[in-house]
């Protein structure tokens, strides 16, 4: 196995580790699925306004963003512990490391903007 297939593996790994995560707390009893203790699906009332249901798909995109720069963190790092003293590869870990962690305040700022523009509309 070559040391990329170990990264992506290890990568693959953590981010379904963490959408998993995410999925075992998603409790929430107001989903666009049949409601589970009436068998019913949920009215309109019940899926919420347009605005709200935007909102929420932003979010979503924002937080599976927020997955994919925390997967290159990752990689990122792994490509740095097995660097051996290959500057080349050193310099390409940092590089990467950089975008994510501005990629990650990108998504946070979207995050900030989208809840004070929905909450002031709303």
């Amino acid at each position: 196995m070559t040391t990329k297939q170990k990264i992506a593996g290890i990568a693959t790994g953590a981010v379904t580790a963490l959408v998993g995560v995410g999925s075992a707390f998603a409790q929430g009893s107001t989903s666009l699925w049949n409601n589970p203790q009436t068998g019913t699906a949920p009215t309109a009332a019940a899926q919420g306004t347009l605005g709200a249901n935007i909102t929420t798909l932003i979010n979503y995109f924002l937080g599976i963003l927020g997955l994919v720069a925390v997967a290159f963190l990752i990689y990122a790092g792994v490509l740095m512990v097995t660097a051996g003293g290959a500057e080349e590869q050193v310099s390409k870990a940092r590089k990467l490391i950089m975008y994510a962690v501005i990629g990650i305040v990108i998504i946070l700022l979207s995050y900030t903007i989208v809840t004070f523009v929905s909450s002031a509309l709303g």
